[in-house]
């Protein structure tokens, strides 16, 4: 049986990758997809592992597996750093007959491994992408990004601030401006009367909010865009029953957004059933504020009626 080694950093996976992979299994029976990590890089590498299992989990003629062990690197082809790895290659994979690159050293590696190279699209005339350019600029090579990997580059966008500041309609009205999903407001799902609401309540909004944002990520088109967030049910908690309310460090990473867009109280107040009341607006706008301030998170505020408000928004977000 021929065995095929495509070894890499895949920092990130894309289609370039996908297509190396393709053609190795064209020519060999099995592939060995090698993700190889050092430390302190820019993306982790058992993350780059777990992105190359889901994106070749339903083949059963190819085989993912990691090392993070330090050998030289450098990003020309070099035949001394060649005969390094094509010694240790030779260590761990005997049975190895191929090595499949788009690099001219795998011509080196496979020379010191006494096995064939495959080369692939050294001009990347097929794939013309490459992970440096992609780590430099996601959004222009989004499409070079396979589902798996997609979802580390979203960037999250928190509509935040008091009530009836025009959180919900901009949050929708955003979305179908950048063509992707959202995550609306689940308290309003649970808590029907303001002045029923329970600390056990705000736990469910929690949960529910956590839940909703998780299954977004994977379906978002580079931006996605939430109603509220954790630091806001937080807020309400120390408002109304002067407690903090604790959640895991899982659930506080995954409410950590790139821009929060403060929804300033420039628009008529309306009470809709579920909000507090007029009278506590600008005391919630202090309290939203100060948060954010105390946390150092970015933010920035949108102002404005109607169209003028998305447009205002869509300027700090490009």
């Amino acid at each position: 049986m021929s065995l095929c080694l495509v070894f890499g950093k895949f920092m990130p996976l894309h289609t370039g990758h996908i297509a190396l992979v393709d053609h190795a299994l064209k020519q060999c029976d099995h592939v060995l997809l090698l993700v190889c990590a050092q430390p302190h890089e820019e993306i982790p590498g058992p993350l780059r592992l777990r992105w190359a299992e889901e994106t070749f989990a339903t083949n059963p003629s190819l085989t993912v597996a990691y090392t993070d062990v330090e050998l030289p690197y450098t990003d020309h082809s070099s035949r001394e750093i060649s005969r390094i790895w094509g010694q240790w290659f030779r260590s761990q994979y005997p049975d190895l007959t191929h090595v499949c690159t788009s690099e001219p050293y795998g011509e080196y590696v496979a020379e010191y491994m006494g096995i064939t190279h495959l080369p692939f699209d050294y001009e990347r005339a097929q794939q013309p992408v490459s992970a440096r350019l992609i780590r430099a600029n996601p959004f222009a090579y989004w499409d070079y990004l396979p589902p798996a990997v997609r979802p580390h580059y979203v960037k999250k966008i928190c509509l935040y601030g008091p009530e009836s500041t025009g959180k919900s309609t901009l949050t929708e009205q955003l979305a179908a401006r950048f063509n992707t999903v959202f995550v609306p407001e689940k308290a309003r799902d649970i808590i029907a009367d303001s002045t029923q609401c329970t600390r056990e309540h705000l736990e469910q909004v929690v949960a529910a909010q956590t839940e909703a944002l998780r299954q977004a990520i994977p379906r978002a088109n580079k931006f996605l865009f939430c109603d509220t967030d954790l630091l806001t049910t937080q807020v309400y908690a120390r408002y109304l029953f002067d407690r903090e309310l604790i959640v895991s460090p899982e659930v506080e990473a995954l409410h950590h957004y790139d821009l929060y867009l403060f929804c300033d109280t420039d628009l008529p107040y309306e009470q809709d059933g579920t909000r507090l009341g007029a009278h506590t607006r600008e005391e919630m706008r202090a309290l939203f504020w100060q948060a954010l301030e105390a946390r150092g998170v970015d933010f920035r505020v949108v102002r404005g009626v109607g169209e003028e408000r998305v447009e205002a928004a869509v300027r700090l977000i490009s």
